[in-house]
C-alpha cells in the first residue's frame, strides 16, 4: 500500500516552488492556497510578472492537489487564461479545486491579488498512476540475466 501524503510534505521537498518563494498557506479536503510575491527577477520584458511564473505558481496548486493522498498523478494537460498583468512586490494567492476527482481527473486555480483582482485563470488535468502490483512480473536486466 502506498503512504498517505500531505500538501504539506509535498511542499516541503518541492525545490522548485522553492526557487520562486511560493509558500503553502492552507490545505485540505476542499483544495489548497498557495501565495507568492512578484520579484524583479520574475519580470518581463515588459515590467510585468512573466506568464511563466504565473503557470508554475498554478502548476504547483495542482500538482499539490493531485499528490496529496495516496495516488501518484502525472499532468497530462494545462491551459492559462492572463486576465489582468501582475508587478513586482504584488503578493498573489492561487487558489485550487478538484472539479473532477478521478484517475483522469480536473482542476481549476485561479490566481488573485490580495485585494481580489483576478490575474490568470489555469485549468489542468491530471492522470492518476495505477501502483505497481505486488505479484506483477519484474523486468530482468538481460545482461544479468
Amino acid at each position: 500500500m502506498t503512504e498517505e501524503r500531505t500538501a504539506e510534505q509535498l511542499h516541503g521537498a518541492d525545490a522548485a516552488a522553492s526557487t520562486l518563494g511560493i509558500t503553502l498557506v492552507s490545505a485540505d479536503a476542499s483544495g489548497v492556497e498557495l501565495r507568492m510575491t512578484v520579484r524583479d527577477d520574475m519580470l518581463n520584458f515588459g515590467g510585468t510578472c512573466h506568464g511563466g511564473a504565473l503557470f508554475h505558481l498554478a502548476d504547483t496548486a495542482m500538482s499539490y492537489l493531485s499528490n496529496a493522498g495516496t495516488t501518484t498523478s502525472v499532468a497530462t494537460a494545462a491551459s492559462i487564461d492572463f486576465v489582468a498583468p501582475a508587478f513586482s512586490g504584488t503578493t498573489l494567492h492561487a487558489v485550487g479545486t478538484t472539479v473532477l476527482a478521478a484517475r483522469n481527473a480536473v482542476h481549476d486555480v485561479t490566481i488573485k491579488t490580495a485585494h481580489g483582482e483576478v490575474i490568470a485563470i489555469f485549468r489542468g488535468k491530471t492522470l492518476g498512476l495505477k501502483a505497481a502490483s505486488p505479484t506483477a512480473p519484474t523486468k530482468t536486466n538481460p545482461t544479468n540475466g
